[in-house]
């Protein structure tokens, strides 16, 4: 083993496990039950620890600090009280309602946590037997309820030895499989035999962040291969440096598939130790979406957790775990592929997901990430995604229309909480102008609001306690309740990066928004657990503006990676005749209308034109049908609502046929993340500067952007706007080989200040 390869070994000897992991690992058993039970905070916890704990005689110890070690592993953790007096190991679980309600699987991985510490405490001591409380505490009404087992010390050591069993050995696997990737790794070549010039720019980034813990914002052009400059050097860096795990995050669809392949690509041997594991949403992964999540409803939730043992096992030896490889072991197993792929996160090296796996409010990946006490490596591909998507995390919006609903239906004592909801919420109109414009700013949160937000979610958790089967799951009500939830959570963090707004006000159909619009510190805090990450993109200039949004550190390392086209490749025109300002759009469309008709006609092929807005585009189609009416071409026109099923008809079209004219709409599915190379297109007409829409809430961001950083117009309009230009852009010079033009159908292109912004290697004619 080479001086600077990580030794097994030595984290063998490292190798600490929770009893609460181990317990959960080996001694998990029953259904999936995903209906909402009301459960403890953690705060709520540990004071009913505390008072279950006061109430016990001088000399007991709490928080009693236990650990054995098994086949090289130690396992460790706190019992929550012992009695020397009764020579008793208090296991205690806070929870609302009624003891009987307690699920019987519930209670017996509760056992089994008990059972546990007792063994380690006769170990420690060397105690011939123990006895053991399970101590349930109510905290509405603080009471306890006790129960009681006496074991001997081997029975236990019998227990808890067949549980380390289970764990051990697949920790072996793990292990094993640890030592055969650090060799793998270390003999793993490129792909393509040599990465060319663009490639090895950001690959040397990306490999200097893993070793040196920082973050790199690469600007790299479309067809520079930097998915493939990402992820292989990312993977080399794993036996070298502090990282052991890559997380491939993406906004789209389009941009995991993308990862997908390319780690076939780089693992295309079906022995490959590397594991690997795409993240799909719950309604996109369901395979009974009629059913409800539990086991007396749903075959895959029955019996989930008996099932496990040997799907996961399957799991493991599956190098891809991507959606279809789930999918099929669903089949075979009858399991749940949504929650085996969540297990399943647990064991392998690369996750492939949505950034919000990582970046949301309380993430699966976060969340295993400190548990773990992992170094993952970051890649954020298409990060010019991320501002808006992370905006969107750290907002919460409240419908009136859907409290009024939810008021409708519900029980009288939930009713009546909602009723004082509306109240507060009437007042807080009767606060605004006599004549409120459409969209009215508050200058502080609604206390009064807030408070019998607080009491509605308390009365309704309280209400499910008491009746965990009634049919409220199945209603509005809960939707609005977890609305209020999350208005809560993000009332805890609204500060000067927020602002208020209440859509609508009066009408009854009035929305109430927290809305985030900086996300930077909320990103930077999520960004500071990983070792290291690189934020990657075709459109990230100019750097400051991404680095300040996003929440990076100063000592981020921007690079801007060389296009590996020539300028020859794409002919780029600017239509200077032309305004498509919302004032000069009627007047923009012939003349529009006129310059794809020519280059259709000089240049035959499939194209793409696009618009501002749906309104703009159907305005537009009238005329271009007209202008195009004796012309062999067909047009094929974005919808409002297409489903993934009709976007994907969409693009097949251009790689089937010819003659072809797409017209979409700018920022739309089909402005980024679509490949359509060689003779599949030959050109694009940007009909558009892309500026975000003028209306009050971007108006107010324009001058928060203008107070911080003293470019206001520039961080709300003009860097959004043409970002979304140069993607759609994009869509035209795929590989070396391309070549197909470019109409930038706005005189305002030609505009110094917006000319600055454009890819260097194009020469505009």
């Amino acid at each position: 083993m080479s001086a600077g390869l990580k030794s097994i070994s030595s984290a063998l000897k490292k190798q600490s496990v929770a009893i609460k992991t181990l317990v959960e690992f080996a001694a998990k058993t029953g259904s999936l039950d995903r209906r909402f039970t009301p459960a403890p905070t953690g705060q709520e916890g540990i004071e009913g620890h505390k008072k279950v704990t006061s109430t016990r005689l001088e000399g007991y110890q709490t928080e009693v600090s236990l650990s054995i070690t098994y086949d090289n592993i130690t396992f460790r953790g706190r019992a929550d009280g012992y009695d020397p007096d009764a020579h008793c190991i208090d296991e205690i679980k806070t929870f609302y309602g009624d003891v009987d309600r307690i699920p019987e699987n519930h209670r017996a991985l509760h056992w089994a946590q008990a059972r546990c510490y007792g063994w380690m405490y006769c170990a420690q001591h060397n105690c011939a037997e123990i006895n053991l409380a399970l101590i349930y505490f109510e905290l509405a009404t603080e009471t306890e309820y006790l129960f009681e087992e006496n074991w001997q010390a081997d029975e236990l050591q019998e227990y808890f030895e067949q549980l380390a069993e289970k764990y051990c050995a697949w920790q072996a696997q793990l292990n094993h499989r640890q030592q055969q990737l650090q060799q793998w790794l270390e003999q793993l070549q490129f792909p393509y035999g040599e990465m060319h010039a663009s490639q090895r720019v950001m690959a040397e980034a990306v490999y200097k962040a893993a070793a040196t813990g920082r973050v790199v914002l690469a600007e790299a052009p479309t067809g520079t291969g930097k998915t493939l400059a990402a992820l292989f050097p990312a993977l080399k860096s794993i036996p070298r440096t502090p990282v052991d795990k890559i997380f491939y995050l993406t906004a789209k669809t389009t941009g995991k598939q993308l990862a997908l392949e390319n780690i076939q690509l780089i693992a295309s041997d079906k022995t490959t130790p590397l594991r690997t594991l795409e993240l799909t949403a719950q309604e996109k992964s369901c395979l009974e979406p009629d059913k409800k999540c539990r086991g007396d409803s749903c075959p895959y939730a029955l019996d989930f957790y008996n099932k496990l043992e040997i799907a996961r096992q399957a799991a493991f030896a599956i190098p891809m775990l991507n959606k279809q490889a789930l999918n099929q072991l669903a089949g075979q197993f009858e399991i749940c592929p949504f929650y085996l792929s969540m297990e399943m996160s647990r064991w392998v090296d690369i996750v492939v997901a949505d950034v919000n796996y990582y970046f949301d409010g309380t993430p699966l990946l976060l969340g295993l990430t400190n548990e773990f006490e992992w170094n993952p490596y970051l890649l954020v591909d298409e990060s010019h995604n991320l501002i808006d998507r992370a905006r969107g995390m750290y907002t919460s919006e409240l419908k009136r229309a859907d409290l009024l609903a939810a008021k409708k239906n519900s029980p009288a004592v939930i009713k009546k909480s909602l009723e004082k909801i509306n109240k507060a919420w009437s007042a807080l109109v009767k606060t605004l102008p006599e004549f409120p414009a459409e969209l009215e700013q508050l200058s502080i949160l609604p206390e009064k609001l807030g408070h019998t937000l607080v009491d509605f979610t308390n009365t309704y958790t309280e209400f499910l306690q008491q009746n965990p089967e009634h049919s409220i799951q199945e209603t509005i009500a809960q939707d609005f309740f977890f609305a209020a939830l999350n208005y809560q959570r993000i009332a805890e963090i609204f500060d000067e990066d927020f602002c208020i707004d209440l859509q609508a006000p009066g009408s009854k159909a009035d929305i109430l928004t927290l809305r985030n619009l900086i996300p930077a510190h909320q990103l930077g805090a999520r960004l500071g657990f990983a070792h290291c990450a690189c934020f990657f993109s075709a459109t990230l200039h100019p750097a400051y503006y991404y680095q300040t949004l996003l929440g990076m550190p100063d000592d981020t390392v921007h690079i801007q990676v060389p296009s590996p086209f020539k300028t020859t490749q794409l002919s780029v025109r600017i239509a200077t005749n032309i305004s498509t300002r919302y004032k000069d759009r009627h007047a923009a469309i012939n003349p529009l209308c006129d310059i794809i008709q020519q280059q259709l006609t000089a240049t035959p092929g499939n194209a793409l034109v696009f618009f501002s807005s749906y309104e703009f585009l159907q305005q537009t189609e009238i005329q271009l049908r007209k202008h195009l009416a004796n012309k062999d071409i067909q047009l094929v026109v974005q919808s409002r609502r297409m489903s993934e099923t009709d976007r994907e008809a969409f693009i097949a079209q251009f790689n089937q046929q010819n003659n072809l004219l797409g017209l979409a709409v700018l920022g739309g599915a089909f402005s980024e993340g679509v490949d359509l190379a060689g003779d599949a297109l030959k050109g694009a007409f940007i009909a558009t500067l892309g500026l975000p829409q003028v209306n009050p809430i971007n108006e107010h961001l324009r001058n928060i952007m203008q107070i911080k950083f003293g470019q206001g117009y520039d961080f709300t309009y003009t860097y959004p706007g043409v970002q979304k230009v140069i993607q759609a852009a994009g869509r035209v010079i795929r590989k070396k080989s391309d070549a197909g033009y470019l109409w930038l159908l706005d005189q305002r292109f030609g505009e110094p200040q917006v000319k600055s912004l454009l890819p260097e290697w194009w020469e505009i004619q």
